[in-house]
């Protein structure tokens, strides 16, 4: 493995595993001055910079106040956790079961390769097992591993690469604030980022 493999390999973990502390709610009570840290931190990576998506959300990141943090778990939660009907919900099968509803057979297919891998999610019975944090835990765990790349580009294409794009349109759609809306950029632009990445690694993608 060259530095660069080793380079890229490391961006990919640590844009993942922020987004899958947003997706856990971790970054709701962060200070504005740890936002500009991060805004900073996300403005050094090239997978990040180097499409018009990830360009969209740091220019909304450099440009937030303390106007928006005020707003932004208000949006949050009226985005992904309720009480009211999600606007953009972070469920799978609210995207691929022809109901829209949560627990069904495509959330048990999910269950099914973490236990395939011997993973169980903590609260299994209590949220959905395909909660988009727990795909992005999944990928972290996965991406550990070279002898689990094949089923890490199938857990992608089977799953996550089916079903985000049109979550992060959901939020384009509804977002009131500018780190929401950044989020849905960031995660757009590197999904398709992985989605190069896999193509170069001779994965099929239908």
């Amino acid at each position: 493995m060259n530095e660069k493999w080793i380079d890229r390999q490391d961006e990919r973990v640590e844009i993942y595993q922020l987004c899958w502390h947003y997706y856990r709610g971790d970054l709701m009570k962060l200070t504005l001055g740890e936002w500009q840290t991060v805004a900073a931190c996300l403005s050094s990576k090239p997978a990040i910079r180097k499409n018009e998506w990830g360009t969209k959300a740091l220019n909304l990141l450099a440009d937030i106040n303390e106007q928006t943090l005020e707003t932004l778990e208000y949006d949050y939660n009226r985005l992904f956790v309720g009480p009211n009907k999600l606007l953009a919900s972070p469920y799978e099968s609210s995207y691929l079961n022809i109901e829209g509803t949560v627990m069904q057979a495509e959330t048990l297919k999910v269950r099914n390769f973490y236990y395939h891998e011997g993973l169980q999610v903590d609260m299994e019975g209590q949220m959905p097992d395909d909660h988009l944090q727990f795909e992005l835990e999944f990928i972290l765990y996965l991406i550990r591993f070279e002898e689990k790349k094949e089923v890490l580009h199938l857990f992608l294409k089977n799953h996550l690469l089916k079903w985000c794009e049109i979550h992060c349109c959901k939020i384009e759609e509804h977002s009131r604030n500018p780190i929401t809306l950044a989020f849905a950029y960031l995660l757009k632009g590197f999904l398709q980022q992985e989605k190069l990445l896999m193509e170069e690694e001779g994965a099929v993608i239908c």
